[in-house]
């Protein structure tokens, strides 16, 4: 009984192979990482600017 499940997610039209994901899917999965990419980058800028600041060759 699996294996026919298995199989039938397979062969639904909607989803893209190689992720298995339908397009909405993907769109969402997508959003999350752009989102923690723009967080990534603002801490590590903030990070960057703190270290720039608090060395002596800095200011």
């Amino acid at each position: 009984m699996a294996h026919e499940i298995q199989t039938a997610d397979l062969d639904d039209p909607d989803r893209i192979w190689p992720t298995g994901l339908t397009i909405r899917e993907s769109e969402e999965l997508h959003k999350h990482i752009i989102d923690g990419a723009r967080v990534f980058f603002f801490i590590s800028l903030i990070a960057h600017l703190l270290a720039w600041l608090f060395t002596p060759w800095g200011g």
